[in-house]
């Protein structure tokens, strides 16, 4: 399903997500540190692939 422009950005906007452990975690700055495993390296979260 393709999702309206603005609505993903919406969706997408302040999403974290942990590289070890997939947790996801919400703020407008990127985290310091996961909040289940305390691992540093977090990523933002992806755009969702349009099939």
């Amino acid at each position: 399903m393709v999702m309206n422009p603005i609505a993903e950005n919406r969706y997408l906007k302040g999403k974290w997500v942990c590289m070890n452990c997939n947790a996801t975690m919400r703020g407008s700055k990127q985290p310091i540190k996961c909040r289940k495993c305390g691992l540093t390296q977090i990523r933002q979260k992806k755009k969702q692939r349009k099939k």
